[in-house]
């Protein structure tokens, strides 16, 4: 019966009331006084339940001292929704009990951005399985590291923290105190382990699975070029990242420690730049080139099917391989051997241009109602806020009323993606035709 009403809905309306039906829940469930400790305005609780929910990590209350052992759970459990997405789960639990059909199949497929939706059964149970063997093992080695604590207070701490690594969250219970991340190798590696699986996406990990299996049985397997892309581009954006944080911080916030220190840590930033947002020192300290390469490295994101968010790095790949052709006279985008279908070249131009648009127009009017705070610290915030990666300067607990609306609406945006946003919005009118086509005439291009 679930199955049949979600074919019902475009499945960018499904992502978009999806999310909305969890963030309200929370804001309820977060509403309770059994969830807090202290009193909280309506919209604090809003925006603490869409911050969580978007995997965001921008808060305008503390956690600690704010919401009970409850709290936390149901600040966990929307985590942990919104990193594997609400339809994701609904439809793995109803696979586990009825065949899916062929209409929900295709819906599953386009939901997680899947063009093979054969295999949709096998490939939603191991994206649980994965999600759920990766979160309690890192789990069970942050709950190792820690400091000590009362047992029920570690196992909460380090059970939050694995599932926010692994969501890319960028904020876990921990986030008041980075040193104990950083000065812990085994919790800073865990994390930076935890986020690189959670933002490599779920398709391309069942690849190299299948991979590894049909290399050990001697039977050949190819990458599809969604997984290719992903790979290869993931390596170089870390890579260059690394190597630019290094070069930037290592006289600033790296000059105290060691070289394999401070390898390590740029290592660790290189990773956390790209969605989750996690520091180990605190943000004012970086130089402000620094904070630029954080905004163009979160705002390129993670993979698509990941827990990561940004307008992901396939649609940058793809976004300069038409640039590439342009440039080059050609008619066509072509990667890897492969020629891009033009109705994804559209789509990658619309959700660069919206989404470098909604950027601006928040910051324009931020800078509005937030006089106190300088374009930087305004631009960063609306940036970290768009590709949920949750950094900020400070602005964020000081916001007014209308700021903290914008940025709600910006972490929401960002997180659905401003792409799917506009077709789930978009109303149903008079189907468009292709029998005709309308005459041809150039214009001037500067």
């Amino acid at each position: 019966m679930v199955a049949k009403r979600l074919i019902q809905f475009s499945p960018a309306r499904i992502i978009f009331f999806s999310f909305f039906l969890t963030i309200a829940v929370g804001t309820f469930l977060l509403w309770l006084p059994i969830s807090r400790t202290t009193p909280v305005s309506f919209l604090d609780l809003f925006f603490t339940a869409t911050s969580a929910t978007c995997v965001t990590g921008l808060f305008t209350i503390p956690l600690q001292g704010t919401f009970t052992f409850f709290g936390k759970c149901v600040l966990l459990a929307l985590v942990q929704i919104g990193g594997l997405g609400l339809i994701t789960m609904t439809l793995f639990f109803i696979s586990l009990f009825v065949d899916l059909g062929l209409n929900t199949q295709l819906m599953a497929g386009q939901i997680l951005e899947i063009e093979s939706w054969k295999n949709i059964k096998r490939i939603l149970i191991f994206i649980i399985l994965v999600t759920l063997y990766t979160e309690l093992i890192g789990a069970l080695l942050i709950f190792s590291a820690l400091p000590e604590m009362p047992k029920s207070e570690a196992w909460l701490t380090a059970l939050f923290h694995s599932v926010a690594s692994f969501c890319n969250a960028g904020f876990s219970l921990l986030t008041p105190h980075p040193e104990i991340v950083g000065n812990n190798a085994l919790i800073l590696i865990t994390t930076a382990v935890l986020m690189v699986i959670g933002g490599i996406g779920f398709v391309t990990w069942y690849e190299i699975v299948e991979y590894v299996t049909s290399f050990s049985a001697k039977q050949r397997h190819r990458f599809s070029l969604h997984s290719k892309i992903i790979i290869y581009s993931s390596a170089i954006l870390f890579v260059v990242t690394t190597i630019l944080f290094w070069i930037l911080e290592h006289n600033n916030t790296l000059a105290k420690m060691s070289v394999p220190g401070g390898i390590v840590n740029s290592i660790f930033h290189a990773i956390s730049f790209k969605s989750a947002g996690f520091v180990t020192t605190s943000i004012g300290d970086f130089q402000i080139a620094t904070l630029f390469l954080i905004m163009i490295v979160g705002f390129i994101g993670s993979s698509p099917g990941s827990t990561g968010s940004g307008v992901k790095i396939t649609t940058f790949i793809l976004f300069l391989a038409t640039i590439k052709a342009s440039i080059h006279g050609r008619t066509a985008v072509e990667i890897g051997g492969r020629r891009i279908p033009i109705d994804q070249i559209y789509r990658v131009v619309a959700i660069i241009a919206i989404s470098v648009g909604w950027v601006l127009m928040t910051t324009f009017c931020l800078l509005i109602t937030e006089k106190d705070w300088s374009l930087l610290d305004i631009i960063f915030e609306t940036n970290t806020a768009f590709t949920s990666l949750g950094l900020s300067t400070g602005i964020t607990s000081t916001l007014s009323v209308i700021g903290k609306i914008f940025i709600i609406i910006t972490m929401f945006i960002g997180r659905v993606g401003s792409f799917t946003m506009i077709l789930a919005l978009r109303l149903r009118g008079r189907k468009e035709t292709s029998e005709f086509t309308y005459p041809e005439e150039r214009v001037m291009l500067g």
